[in-house]
């Protein structure tokens, strides 16, 4: 049995305990949010391991949260005006006011003050802003869309605040989805992640995982722990190669949010569903996808036709294999998009259109 476990607090969730852990610019451009968005993600090495982290390392910053508790974390400046996306954990004992957030730069010693944007709890994503003199170094942004397993990745920050440290490895999984801990009892959804060999460990939260190009593909945040091994005085373990990382392309997608509104918004089909197998369905005469169980009758689902029973086969062109697939999809997209859902009922193809609203809190 492997843990999760929070780099900051840890916790024991479905037999896998989440931790919070604590630029080339060829062919990048400029999009409307301000980011620089890079080339696809190379497949094998696009250049030494050296290069890429001289590339990536100025854009990632130590982040100091201090309220009643502290902590330390990474993230990394996303825009020249100063803005820095992080973990919404690293933040958190400052969060609500009451504390103060600070940001050190690499190669730096000064603490510089920064403003917290906004922050997303349900994606432990948040986002702050620094005001420096002049452009600040942004990180390209890479498309974490077009990653394989195998590719080769570094991974950067500050673990055990040890402030602009690197770590290589690979692609070791794609579209990991796992619940981990939140204070007071909660709980985020670390949904389609990365997972990688690179060595993250507490203090790595919000930090850089980059390709070989140096861009950042994307935003460490937990890692894997054995339950019952042996922790450190603060009661957090280190890494055993099993991390995970917020693929950037949703990570962006959410900062963009954020720093537009000061929130983000989650779309919401309104369906509960379960994952009918290749096995299943030549089981049950059913087709692989995910088998509809429970509908929000409010729901934009419900509204579009569909019904209990009913198996999703695809969303738009995308194909959806079962109920992560299905989740995670639906997250790719933005509150109001209109997409088409097909789907099979009683043998016969079908098809429906539905508008994503807000997700219920």
């Amino acid at each position: 049995m492997v843990a999760l476990v929070a780099g900051l607090v840890g916790g024991l969730v479905g037999g896998v305990c989440v931790a919070w852990l604590a630029p080339d610019d060829s062919g990048s451009a400029i999009v409307g949010s301000g980011m620089v968005v890079g080339t696809d993600a190379p497949v094998g090495s696009a250049g030494s391991v050296a290069d890429a982290a001289a590339r990536a390392l100025p854009s990632v910053v130590t982040i100091k949260a201090r309220g009643q508790q502290g902590s330390t974390g990474s993230g990394v400046i996303v825009r020249p005006d100063g803005y820095i996306v992080t973990n919404a954990h690293v933040i958190a004992p400052a969060a609500n006011g009451a504390g103060e957030i600070v940001v050190i730069r690499y190669q730096d010693v000064t603490e510089i003050p920064a403003q917290l944007v906004g922050q997303d709890p349900k994606t432990d994503l948040a986002v702050i802003r620094i005001n420096a003199d002049g452009q600040l170094p942004a990180a390209t942004l890479g498309r974490s869309s077009s990653l394989r397993v195998g590719t080769p990745v570094i991974a950067i920050g500050a673990p055990l605040d040890l402030q602009g440290s690197v770590s290589t490895g690979i692609v070791s999984a794609l579209d990991r989805s796992q619940s981990e801990p939140t204070g007071g009892g909660g709980s985020s959804q670390l949904s389609g992640a990365i997972q990688t060999d690179a060595a993250i460990n507490p203090g790595s939260s919000g930090g850089a995982l980059v390709d070989g190009n140096g861009q950042v593909v994307g935003i460490n945040t937990a890692i894997a722990s054995v339950p019952g091994a042996p922790a450190g005085d603060d009661g957090q373990t280190g890494s055993i190669g099993v991390g995970f990382a917020i693929p950037i392309d949703y990570a962006r997608s959410i900062a963009d949010e954020i720093i537009q509104t000061g929130h983000a918004t989650h779309p919401y089909l309104g369906i509960s569903a379960a994952t009918v197998t290749k096995t299943d369905a030549a089981a049950t005469g059913r087709v692989p996808g995910a088998l509809i169980r429970e509908l929000d009758s409010s729901g934009p689902a419900a509204a579009a036709g569909l019904r209990v029973g009913d198996v999703v086969t695809k969303i738009d062109d995308v194909v959806v294999s079962g109920a992560n697939e299905l989740l995670e999809t639906a997250r790719r997209h933005h509150v109001g998009d209109r997409v088409t859902v097909r789907y099979q009922r009683a043998g016969r193809d079908a098809a429906a259109q539905v508008t994503l609203t807000e997700q219920k809190s």
